[in-house]
């Protein structure tokens, strides 16, 4: 069981350092993709006892825009040049493990085949629909100096894209929104690479150019309107037996626990007292940790997997 760890990381290399660490393992290939805007050589460094190969020209990540998305197109084909994988996970740089590397792999082994992704159908009535009815350009907001005049460019879109009538989407597809927490199947990631690479499908892709979080979307469309849906866990009572645009907590159809209590942070930043619902979720890995302050549960969680991994 081979597996494609992708790594979107930014800030905190000794907590990246930690996590590669966690995953580093005779099934596990790490590949990150470290923010443009960031020194990377301290990355580099503090992963220099495990094998990581880095996007070599990494993109400049703006929350909200299509670069959240080019950097996670990077990272598949970086990947994808050094597979086949049988699976692909994509995590964030303050993701953590649960379980350990023989745990995560007897359990897609057993898959049958299966892929994980969160998702809903953006119909009408539903939230966040207007994302993909609505103008929105991060990606240009950013390149404005100041954080006020970022704010000012984005409410005149906003408020002119409201005023026109709503954006219509790409003929033929149905949009999609989930979490971007994933885990997809060779023969998925295969499918999604080529669909990026077709000259016919370059309209889709421009189209999330000028999409609020793009990145939430993208992938969720591409997958849900392909030969590959019915791959996906819950498929079958998620989009035939659920009212379209019926959302579902994040949590559920991914192998992630995050913790969206709105009295916390947004989402909740783990510490020691989180680790009796870390154990007892079920699930493999877990967003969001911090270095400092989620240092004594990080030291939990690693004990715990030590133990699993005698056990077993």
């Amino acid at each position: 069981m081979k597996i494609a760890y992708l790594i979107l990381a930014h800030d905190q290399p000794a907590l990246f350092a930690r996590l590669a660490g966690a995953l580093a393992g005779a099934d596990a290939r790490l590949f990150a993709h470290i923010d443009a805007k960031a020194d990377a050589a301290p990355f580099r460094a503090a992963v220099s006892a495990h094998p990581v190969h880095f996007v070599a020209a990494p993109v400049s990540v703006n929350w909200g825009g299509y670069s959240q998305v080019a950097a996670m197109l990077s990272l598949l084909q970086l990947a994808a040049q050094h597979g086949p994988h049988d699976y692909y996970v994509f995590l964030s740089g303050r993701d953590y493990p649960l379980r350990s590397q023989r745990a995560i792999s007897a359990h897609l082994a057993a898959s049958g085949g299966k892929s994980y992704m969160n998702f809903y159908a953006l119909t009408d009535g539903v939230d966040f629909v207007d994302k993909v009815r609505r103008y929105c350009y991060y990606d240009i907001y950013a390149r404005l100096p100041g954080r006020w005049l970022q704010r000012v460019a984005n409410r005149m879109v906003r408020d002119i894209s409201n005023a026109l009538p709503a954006r219509t989407f790409i003929s033929g597809m149905q949009p999609y929104r989930g979490s971007t927490s994933w885990c997809l199947s060779q023969s998925v990631v295969a499918y999604l690479l080529a669909f990026v690479a077709d000259p016919a499908n370059q309209a889709y892709l421009k189209f999330f150019h000028s999409v609020n979080c793009a990145d939430e979307i993208f992938f969720q469309t591409i997958v849900l309107n392909s030969p590959w849906a019915a791959t996906l866990e819950n498929f079958e009572e998620d989009v035939l037996r659920r009212v379209p645009g019926d959302m579902k907590n994040e949590n559920k159809v991914s192998l992630h626990y995050i913790d969206w209590n709105p009295a916390r942070e947004d989402p909740a930043v783990f510490d020691a007292s989180d680790f009796p619902a870390l154990a007892t979720s079920g699930k493999f890995f877990a967003r969001k940790f911090d270095i400092v302050k989620s240092a004594a549960v990080l030291d939990m969680l690693d004990a715990a997997r030590r133990a699993h991994s005698e056990e077993n």
